[in-house]
């Protein structure tokens, strides 16, 4: 409980599988309110610590030495890290021993004993935006990219005041930001994602596959995607599907046939997949171009005018 006056809340999520060039990002998001850090070991023994309850201390000995650059961290902070999952070997084993942090830093003021509901409120902003940022980045380009937990601190305990871990998967490598996608993003990114009534289920099921560990089950998911943004009936499912999502990626009729034919392959080996068959090919390329085209619609259908019916009208319109 703290006394009325003004406080300092920051805020922080642990960003996973990308590296310091998510930092080229900030001018975009700085005005929203938040930028990404990148910490190495030895500031994060300095000035991060407290994210896993470890007070700040300039009198600890740095007895543990690790990375290539021989950062050294206390064995205090050594211990916390090797039994949090989020971190572990995946940071004490790197070469260069650094996390990725987006941040974002509120002043508010209590009059009364309501800390609890202000920082519960500006901890469900936080986490609305990150999720939303997240979610954009993934329906820009490939990438495992996803958040390992949020919490939150408070100027004067330097306590969590909150915190909510994601699901574990064990997903890796790295989403990589360049100088194009910069350009490309800062006409893109928002806020707040909207999605319409035709994208929602399948923008919802597109950021839920990256939860997913087993990939049968995510191209399958990835496959509900398209089901629910192209699908009107019971008949002819894997032709209507192959069909409107052809002509979205399509120019010419040449395309349009090598699209077709690409997308009802890969809706057949969704069908070896439910029905229990054996799968050929390889999975993860097939995932992989399932997953861009399945970017490829969702961005192209998530217009706020289309209903599912206008959408096939201007489908049919442009039809080859």
């Amino acid at each position: 409980m703290l006394n009325p006056g003004n406080y300092t809340l920051e805020a922080y999520a642990h960003i996973l599988n990308t590296n310091r060039s998510i930092l080229k990002l900030n001018p975009i998001i700085e005005k929203f309110g938040y930028h990404f850090l990148c910490v190495d070991a030895s500031e994060f023994e300095k000035n991060y610590s407290e994210i896993l309850n470890v007070p700040k201390s300039t009198d600890r000995p740095l007895t543990i030495i690790i990375g290539r650059k021989q950062h050294g961290i206390s064995h205090e902070l050594h211990h916390v890290i090797v039994h949090n999952p989020a971190f572990g070997q995946m940071f004490l084993h790197l070469e260069y021993p650094e996390i990725i942090l987006l941040k974002k830093t509120d002043s508010f003021n209590i009059t009364e004993y309501n800390d609890f509901l202000i920082e519960r409120e500006m901890f469900v902003s936080f986490h609305s935006f990150t999720s939303d940022l997240l979610l954009q980045l993934r329906l820009y380009k490939t990438g495992e990219i996803r958040c390992s937990q949020y919490f939150q601190i408070t100027s004067v305990t330097r306590q969590i005041s909150f915190r909510k871990t994601e699901i574990s998967i064990g997903s890796s490598g790295n989403y990589e930001i360049t100088d194009d996608d910069v350009e490309k993003l800062s006409s893109i990114l928002k806020s707040k994602y909207e999605s319409n009534s035709l994208t929602e289920l399948a923008s919802k099921n597109f950021n839920i596959v990256y939860d997913i560990p087993d990939g049968r089950i995510r191209f399958i998911t990835l496959m509900t995607c398209l089901e629910s943004l192209f699908n009107l009936g019971k008949d002819q499912i894997a032709h209507t599907i192959a069909r409107h999502l052809s002509i979205i990626l399509s120019n010419d009729q040449e395309q349009f046939k090598e699209h077709y034919k690409r997308v009802k392959e890969l809706y057949n080996k969704r069908n070896a997949i439910v029905h229990g068959g054996e799968y050929k090919g390889n999975l993860i390329q097939d995932y992989l171009d399932l997953s861009d085209k399945v970017r490829n619609a969702i961005s192209y259908c998530n217009n706020p005018k289309w209903s599912k019916e206008k959408l096939f009208e201007e489908l049919n319109s442009r039809g080859f």
